[in-house]
């Protein structure tokens, strides 16, 4: 094992977001392709909006997603670790590098308006920063204060972004920011350096949203007097109109969170390989599926792009599409009896997800696979191969002809395939004026399976007796 180690930090105050699950698989990755180790981190200190169900949520979701982080990782909790937090805070002010400010919230907004009056950049410096520690100590006792970093002046923060590559931030853009309440509870800023810091965490992969927050973070690993660790921040995903994406801004049906993935019948294989194209692409190669396993081999952060990634769910049904394909149908019986509820045959699912986008779409073909979709003889008639009624019911007396040849034992698609190819090359006819006929008797549609598939998977009694009744029509 290597000495990587990254993080997964969620706060469990929602449902798994799609930009959740994607900075949870390329944290998971990059461990997996490096040999490290993953930390997983509940960042609850949100007290109020912190709920069980939705650890279980998140942790169900990216279980599903093939993410077993309760399985494979050391797990923590922001709150167990208040007492480290505090322990920090107070050497931090020992050490002179917080101090307590007495400046109201309502005064800053005040000089924040004015500033944005006057039409400059509002840059918080606190005017106790120098205040005496005695005097300081002092006034703590009756006048209400938040803890903030003495920030340097004029310094310069450089660091080196996997993904951004190198980013410069001047400290007289940051100002002196708050660390923690006046009650030693630490803030988020804080808390989260000493969590990663006591954990070992060698590398930060987050969200390009987070990018603001790395120079202040830096700057407290410093006053700690720990190492920095490499960050790499990850491009925003977009939307159709190239805004962060949101539940609230998608047309309906758009999946955005794992839950709206597993509800509308994907398969979490096709999930997976969509997000992790939101960002990362090899350089080398245009193979587009990537089983996991290939996946935990190649990935690089070094490939993820800084542009931002526009989600785009058609590209998302056409990975589900390519995967249901591909599949062993067995683990497609069994997602689909997950999805369903219901457990259906593998030659019926074998046929089903052909054309089918979801899962959720078997259930048109299940509609003449699994009951008889009755007959309209209109649909004999086809302009485009200049079928009529009476010349399609000539061709089906043939294909009839052809099937009733065929043994029970060997009624399958590929025999049924190979005799109507004899057939049509037998009677000089086109593919389409043939199978036109014979897919419109046995599923009562226009567009459907093939009917290879539907015969074979119906059975010969039953595709011979459409068939005769689509004759009698």
């Amino acid at each position: 094992m290597s000495d990587v180690i990254v993080r997964m930090p969620p706060s469990p105050t929602g449902l798994l977001h799609l930009g959740t699950a994607r900075a949870a698989l390329f944290n998971w990755l990059f461990a997996k392709s490096q040999g490290g180790k993953i930390i997983f981190r509940w960042e609850d200190t949100d007290r109020e909006r912190s709920k069980p169900e939705f650890e279980t949520i998140i942790l169900d979701g990216l279980k599903w997603l093939g993410m077993d982080f309760a399985a494979e990782c050391e797990f923590y909790r922001q709150t167990e670790n208040t007492a480290v937090h505090e322990a920090h805070l107070q050497k931090l002010w020992e050490n002179g590098k917080v101090f307590p400010c007495f400046v109201t919230p309502e005064e800053i907004d005040a000089e924040r308006e004015k500033a944005r009056a006057e039409k400059r950049n509002f840059v918080f410096w606190s005017p106790f920063r120098d205040l005496p520690k005695a005097e300081a100590e002092a006034r703590m006792k009756t006048d209400p204060f938040v803890w903030r970093l003495k920030t340097p002046k004029n310094e310069w923060i450089n660091f080196k972004d996997v993904v951004r590559k190198k980013v410069s931030v001047n400290t007289d853009t940051l100002g002196d920011f708050a660390v923690a309440r006046s009650d030693g509870s630490v803030l988020y800023m804080l808390a989260n350096v000493v969590d990663d810091a006591t954990q070992g965490v060698t590398h930060v992969i987050r969200g390009e949203d987070h990018v603001s927050n790395t120079p202040k973070q830096i700057l407290i690993y410093k006053a700690c007097g720990y190492n920095v660790p490499q960050f790499a921040h990850l491009p925003l995903v977009l939307d159709a109109k190239k805004r962060k994406l949101s539940k609230r801004n998608v047309e309906p049906g758009v999946a955005v969170l794992v839950s709206d993935f597993q509800k509308a019948g994907f398969v979490p294989e096709a999930v997976v390989n969509g997000l992790v194209f939101l960002g990362w692409h090899p350089k080398d190669t245009k193979q587009e599926i990537f089983s996991f396993a290939e996946l935990e081999q190649v990935f690089a952060l070094e490939k993820v792009n800084s542009a931002g990634s526009q989600y785009d769910f058609e590209k998302m049904l056409w990975f589900n599409a390519k995967w249901m394909k591909q599949l062993p149908i067995e683990k497609i019986q069994a997602y689909y009896e997950a999805f369903s509820g219901k457990k259906v045959a593998l030659e019926v699912l074998d046929v089903a997800r052909q054309k089918a986008k979801t899962m959720a779409d078997f259930e048109e073909t299940f509609a003449y696979l699994l009951a008889d979709p009755g007959f309209e003889v209109e649909r004999l008639v086809n302009e485009r191969f200049g079928l009529t009624i009476e010349k399609s019911k000539e061709i089906l007396a043939e294909i009839v002809a052809v099937l009733d040849g065929i043994a029970e034992t060997d009624f399958n698609a590929a025999v049924i395939k190979d005799k109507s190819v004899e057939k049509i090359a037998e009677l000089g006819l086109k593919n389409g004026e043939f199978l036109t006929p014979f897919r419109a008797a046995l599923s009562n549609r226009d567009a459907s399976a093939g009917p290879f598939d539907i015969a074979a998977a119906i059975g010969k009694s039953a595709t011979l007796s459409r068939l005769n009744r689509a004759i009698l029509a």
